[in-house]
């Protein structure tokens, strides 16, 4: 299978011993380079060259960082405030809403929404090393978030979302040791569990009922990185690698006489991980054991850019060469691997930042992929380009009709079809097939229509419901009537029976408007949010406070104003 080609990111300047890239489920990469952090914003191109560039915007991403600790004097810990200036040191994204939490180098957390900071994760009546974190994770459903502080003692915050707005509020606490002397410095989800490690370099799991159980005992080799794979827990540490069995609650031990951080990547569908270091990577099977044997996912294609690196800047070998991996990230369907690393020299020598240099690559983690509802839109794009064009086994858009629960609340309706398999697979095709076109949403809110056509009252909600009966020509559910829209600069009446085809609709004073892409409406206001793959325009209800739009309508503007029912990309 042939490699889409590096994204580059020239220009910047990053911590070599930090993990600094993680992938979001939109697809967007985010780089933590310094003192900005950097982005790479997903692109829809029809035409792809085979190369990643095509895929990605680089572009920087500053962030408003808070210090909670800039006017308090840190007698414990005195490197606090040593650097002035704050800087992204961790940047994790949530697996469901896109939000973005970081740490920075002076123990604050704080989590984001495009670009924008929604609040700090704080207790501000508890000591100093209580509230400094210095790890941070979020939980697979995206509401919880754990924090690590100086006291061994893991902090769970619970984000919660009403009405479009934000807060925070803690959840409980979880102490993993007696003394409070050791900082939580890793912390990671795996399924319902949440894995901890600490300064001293032990490992802990925190079970779903807050009871937590040690799997490995403090030493003094450094604790490189830790994952959970089905009913395993594999650690991988200074010398050694352990697979822990959750079920026996036993411990294996395998000697590894590496000495560079070993990175663990689970393979989709497989009882197994990739062991990724700089020098060296290997396959874990977990069905044979704890047997390793030879990588041949990873492995080959690093050789083969190390090798051409140097065919054009070593040709000679006058000095030695070395291959870095400054980060990485998995794609949260677990499909592809994005690997952030870097070509030099081996030697010490003084390099400014318009030198720097690093590349993202990406590749493949299995034989074929699947489009699944931890990704969405331009992500499924990017596993389609990374995966050589091949079509995922469930993209069949031949399902014409869904039997969803039509008795819940509407919003949960459109979030149940949003997240079907056929909807998802309907979506993908928009990014393949020249027609973009989505009749199974029209006829889920006609089904969900009939439901509740009692309800149906508002003349903007009887429009929009008569309108996609004609389209699926089915039986109309209201009586049809005439019904006025505004915008700023005019206002029109529409009649029954104006309609000139199913992408416009005309005035009874002959003006001809095209229609809302969600609701079918006349689209008068230029308060527009647009689909960049299909184009189609649905109205900004953000914007739009001249038209009273009933309870359908509403709910419908405001459900998809982010995200499009076409493609399931961000709109613009």
């Amino acid at each position: 299978m042939k490699l889409l080609r590096d994204l580059k990111v020239l220009r910047k300047d990053l911590q070599d011993w930090t993990d600094n890239l993680a992938w979001g489920p939109d697809g967007m990469l985010y780089i933590t380079t310094v003192p900005d952090l950097t982005v790479c914003q997903p692109l829809y191109n029809e035409s792809i060259t085979n190369n990643s560039k095509d895929l990605f915007h680089v572009k920087e991403y500053p962030l408003i960082l808070k210090n909670k600790f800039e006017f308090l004097l840190a007698q414990e810990n005195t490197i606090l405030n040593s650097i002035p200036d704050s800087f992204v040191k961790c940047c994790k994204v949530s697996p469901v809403t896109n939000l973005v939490a970081v740490l920075t180098n002076n123990g604050n957390a704080c989590v984001y929404k495009d670009a924008r900071l929604l609040f700090e994760l704080d207790e501000a009546h508890r000591e100093l090393k209580e509230r400094s974190y210095h790890s941070l994770a979020w939980s697979p459903c995206g509401t919880l978030i754990n924090v690590g502080n100086e006291c061994g003692e893991v902090i769970t915050f619970r984000i919660v979302i009403e009405a479009g707005d934000y807060s925070c509020e803690r959840s409980s606490s979880t102490s993993l040791v007696e003394d409070s002397t050791s900082w939580i410095t890793k912390l990671k989800w795996s399924g319902q569990q949440c894995l901890a490690a600490l300064s001293d370099n032990s490992v802990f799991l925190i079970k779903g009922d807050a009871t937590h159980v040690q799997i490995i005992e403090p030493s003094r080799f450094c604790v490189f990185d830790f994952c959970g794979i089905r009913e395993n827990i594999i650690v991988t540490r200074m010398g050694s690698i352990f697979r822990y069995d959750m079920e026996r609650e036993k411990l294996a031990k395998l000697d590894w006489s590496g000495h560079e951080a070993l990175h663990i990547v689970p393979l989709p569908s497989r009882n197994a991980a990739l062991l990724l270091s700089s020098k060296t990577s290997c396959l874990l099977d977990l069905d044979q054991g704890m047997q390793l044997l030879e990588d041949k996912l990873v492995a080959p294609h690093l050789e083969t850019r190390f090798k051409k690196w140097n065919s054009y800047f070593n040709e000679l070998n006058n000095y030695e060469t070395g291959l870095s991996i400054h980060g990485l990230s998995t794609s949260k369907d677990g499909a592809s691997l994005a690997l952030l690393y870097s070509i030099d020299r081996l030697s010490l020598r003084y390099r400014i930042v318009s030198e720097q240099a690093y590349r993202v690559c990406f590749l493949p983690l299995s034989n074929m992929w699947q489009i699944k509802p931890q990704t969405t839109g331009l992500a499924w794009f990017q596993t389609y380009q990374i995966y050589g064009k091949q079509l995922p086994p469930n993209s069949c858009t031949d399902v014409h009709s869904l039997h969803l629960d039509t008795g819940v609340n509407f919003r949960i309706y459109l979030q149940m079809l949003m997240s079907n398999e056929s909807m998802n697979a309907i979506q993908f095709s928009s990014f393949v097939n020249e027609e973009k076109d989505n009749l199974l949403y029209k006829k889920a809110v006609y089904d969900y229509a009939a439901a509740h056509k009692d309800e149906i009252t508002n003349d903007l909600d009887r429009a929009s419901v008569q309108a996609i009966a004609q389209m699926l020509a089915l039986e109309s559910l209201v009586t049809p009537a005439q019904f006025s829209m505004k915008s700023e600069f005019i206002e029109e009446t529409f009649a029954p029976g104006n309609d000139l085809d199913m992408d416009a609709v005309r005035s009874k004073d002959g003006h001809v408007w095209r229609r809302c892409a969600a609701t079918f409406l006349p689209l008068l206001t230029p308060q527009v949010k647009t689909c960049p793959v299909s184009k189609y325009q649905i109205i900004d209800v953000k914007r739009d406070s001249l038209n009273n739009f009933g309870w359908l309508t509403r709910t419908i503007l405001e459900f998809f104003n982010n995200q499009s029912i076409y493609s399931g990309t961000n709109m613009l």
